[in-house]
C-alpha cells in the first residue's frame, strides 16, 4: 500500500508513450494527471512532447507540462518561459493546463534564495502570458531553503524508503514519492506523485487575459 499514483510525469527519457499505455495506467493504476516534459533550458524540445500529449489526451486524462530550468537571471528565466511557452503551442498543450518550471539545476543552487525566488516569480509570470497555468518542482531538501513554497503551491520531490501510508508536503500541491514506479505495460521506471489539490487536475480553460497576442495566436 503506496501512497496514490494520481499524477506521472514523462519525458525523452521513457520514450514513446502510446495512448494504451496511458489508458493502462488510468484503468489499472488510478492515474488521473500526466505532466510531461516540454522543453529545457533556452534550446532544447522534448522530442516527444507532442505525440504526449496527444496521447494523453487520447486516454481521457489531463494534461500539463514542465520546464526544465537553467535560468540564473532574471532576463533568463523571462526568456525560457518565452522558449518553454511557445514549445509548449507548438506541442499542443491546452491553454490552461499547469506549465511548471522544474527547478533543481547546478545553476540555481549558486544562486541567493531571494534570487531564485525573483527568477522563478519572472518565469511563473511570464508563462502566464500563454494562457497558462504557472508552479514550481523543486525538492523537498530545496523547498524554503533555496527557493520559497508559499501556501498552496509546489510541486515537491521526496522520496521515502517506504511511502506506504505515508503523507508528505501536504500543504503543497503535490508530492512526487518516487521515481521508479512500474506500470504493467510500460518500459522502464516512472516519476509518479500524490495530488493534495486539483491544481493538476483541473482548470484547463483559461481565465488568462494575455497581455502578449502574438504568444498566444491559435493555429
Amino acid at each position: 500500500q503506496a501512497a496514490r499514483m494520481d499524477m506521472v510525469d514523462v519525458s525523452n527519457n521513457n520514450g514513446y508513450m502510446s495512448t494504451a499505455e496511458y489508458v493502462s495506467m488510468r484503468n489499472e493504476f488510478g492515474v488521473k494527471a500526466v505532466t510531461v516534459k516540454i522543453s529545457e533550458g533556452g534550446t532544447y524540445r522534448d522530442p516527444y512532447a507532442a505525440s504526449n500529449i496527444a496521447n494523453v489526451q487520447a486516454a481521457g486524462m489531463y494534461i500539463n507540462g514542465y520546464h526544465f530550468a537553467h535560468y540564473a537571471t532574471k532576463a533568463q528565466a523571462i526568456a525560457e518561459a518565452d522558449f518553454a511557452g511557445r514549445t509548449a503551442k507548438a506541442a499542443g498543450l491546452p491553454v490552461g493546463a499547469v506549465l511548471a518550471t522544474d527547478v533543481e539545476a547546478e545553476e540555481q543552487n549558486c544562486q541567493f534564495k531571494a534570487t531564485n525566488d525573483r527568477n522563478n516569480a519572472a518565469f511563473m509570470k511570464e508563462i502566464q502570458k500563454f494562457g497558462y497555468r504557472a508552479d514550481i518542482y523543486t525538492s523537498g531538501s530545496w523547498a524554503n531553503n533555496k527557493m520559497t513554497i508559499k501556501g498552496k503551491t509546489g510541486w515537491i520531490a521526496g522520496y521515502p524508503f517506504s511511502p506506504a501510508g505515508k503523507k508528505w508536503y501536504t500543504n503543497n500541491n503535490a508530492w512526487q514519492w518516487s521515481g521508479s514506479a512500474h506500470f504493467r505495460i510500460s518500459y522502464g521506471g516512472f516519476d509518479v506523485s500524490q495530488l493534495y489539490t486539483d491544481y493538476y487536475t483541473a482548470g484547463q480553460k483559461s481565465t488568462v487575459k494575455p497581455t502578449n497576442k502574438d504568444a498566444v495566436k491559435r493555429s
